[in-house]
């Protein structure tokens, strides 16, 4: 079977490279010139001893620094210039010799890519080249917006470890509860979104509670997209209401008297078991007509949700109901949200003139106290005047309860109702998460009745 051959190869010693015939060859050859005196510096360029051009014979493009002769004497490319050095040894192969060099230098050079026409099996392996690069591509891109996160994070004036900061932006005492109540959440449970860090995801949660900021206020503040925020909120708005719900704790009748102040130390407030009141948080307009007839309050002349809260006598939040309409009575919340059941025969429970339904606690043999009402009837006698104003004094402390939990401004706007309805995946409202959320760490607070201390 003969040879197939390309072109003639190149008269170069060394170079066996011949002119391509595919679209991917950059090899160009030149015959040698018909001026003698340049073929002369050609020949003597080429460095063969005796040996003399045919009309056959060819210099190829890499010997030239441009890649093709030039007729200006003064060009460098006039006379061929990047040529191997190869000692003389004063031998020169015969015709036969040089053909048969020739051919296995062209063998060899047709295994690198000048000049090459590709096979399927070459395709195969740039396409599984091209796509390693793809995804490495892909992955570097995907890290790329959680560095950049994280880099503008270090140069932000966040400081986790500035106990003064601490209490304004998240409302908690100091820097080590903070950290106490992270590993708390975070000991078998890690965020589904990876950036911001996790301390800082749980800082910005407390942040939206405290201060009730915006989606979009947080997240220009952190370098984040709205959806982002609003994902990493609610994510921690659950594994918060699960863990901090311990911390809402209804005492046994002996811790009660243990620990009771002495405001409380006097007949008949020794037997006071709660003092409860209800409040309520704006909203905005629900969009369907059937919910906002419910929501629209007596009280307030806006749409509200209300609830049941509860508290010690020493002001710790003991009691939560979920939330109802605005329109819900006191009386109806009251008797549907179970409080009655926590009650034990002998206790007290203080309330403002609204809960005017006393039966109904005493049918478990519990006494209502609620301040007299003088319209109507003859002003109080001067021994009923000083219990009547302690009265007023003991049951206030709910009502700085629920100014405590209010500190956490979410609760004081208007809430949008996407705050405030159960979302699709969940069994409890958003608003009733907030509402634990926040009695909760208003909990963790100094004692609302401090103790007097005993000289």
């Amino acid at each position: 079977m003969s040879k197939l051959k390309i072109g003639p190869c190149c008269s170069v010693i060394g170079c066996s490279l011949r002119p391509g015939t595919n679209l991917l060859s950059e090899i160009k050859a030149f015959r040698f010139p018909r001026n003698k005196q340049k073929c002369d510096a050609w020949i003597a360029a080429v460095g063969r001893e005796g040996w003399t051009p045919t009309s056959n014979s060819r210099i190829c493009s890499t010997h030239f620094i441009s890649g093709k002769p030039s007729d200006d004497p003064l060009n460098p490319d006039y006379v061929p210039s990047k040529l191997p050095l190869i000692p003389a040894t004063g031998v020169q192969p015969t015709e036969e010799e040089e053909e048969d060099i020739n051919e296995t230098h062209v063998k060899s050079y047709n295994d690198m890519c000048v000049g090459k026409d590709l096979t399927m099996s070459d395709f195969e392996d740039m396409l599984k080249l091209n796509t390693s690069y793809q995804e490495q591509v892909r992955s570097l891109e995907s890290e790329g917006p959680t560095l950049t996160c994280e880099t503008k994070l270090l140069k932000s004036d966040v400081d986790l470890n500035n106990d003064q900061s601490i209490h304004f932006y998240t409302g908690l005492r100091s820097s080590k509860v903070f950290f106490a109540l992270l590993t708390h959440l975070t000991t078998s449970w890690s965020p589904s979104t990876q950036s911001p860090p996790t301390p800082l995801q749980f800082y910005l949660v407390l942040m939206k509670l405290r201060l009730g900021l915006t989606h979009k206020e947080l997240a220009s503040r952190f370098h984040c997209t709205s959806a982002t925020i609003a994902a990493i909120f609610h994510d921690w708005l659950n594994v918060m209401t699960q863990r901090f719900s311990a911390l809402i704790h209804w005492p046994s009748r002996k811790a009660i008297r243990k620990n009771l102040p002495a405001l409380f130390k006097s007949p008949p407030f020794s037997s006071v078991r709660c003092i409860i009141d209800c409040s309520e948080i704006f909203i905005d307009r629900p969009t369907s007509l059937s919910a906002t007839p419910t929501t629209d309050s007596n009280c307030k002349s806006h749409e509200t949700i209300k609830f049941l809260l509860g508290i010690s006598p020493t002001g710790s939040i003991t009691f939560l109901s979920k939330s109802w309409g605005g329109r819900a009575s006191d009386e109806t919340i009251t008797k549907s949200s179970g409080f009655i059941d926590l009650l034990e025969e002998g206790d007290i429970v203080m309330a403002n003139r609204g809960f005017s339904f006393p039966e109904y606690f005493a049918a478990k043999g519990v006494q209502l106290l609620i301040p007299a009402s003088s319209r109507g009837k003859t002003p109080l006698s001067g021994p009923e005047v000083p219990a009547a104003r302690h009265m007023s004094r003991l049951r206030m402390h709910v009502e700085r309860a629920i100014g405590r939990i209010k500190q956490y401004c979410i609760l004081r706007q208007t809430l949008p109702m996407n705050l405030v309805k159960r979302r699709s995946k969940d069994t409890v409202a958003t608003i009733d998460k907030i509402i634990l959320v926040c009695s909760a760490l208003s909990n963790l607070d100094k004692s609302l009745i401090q103790q007097k201390k005993q000289h």
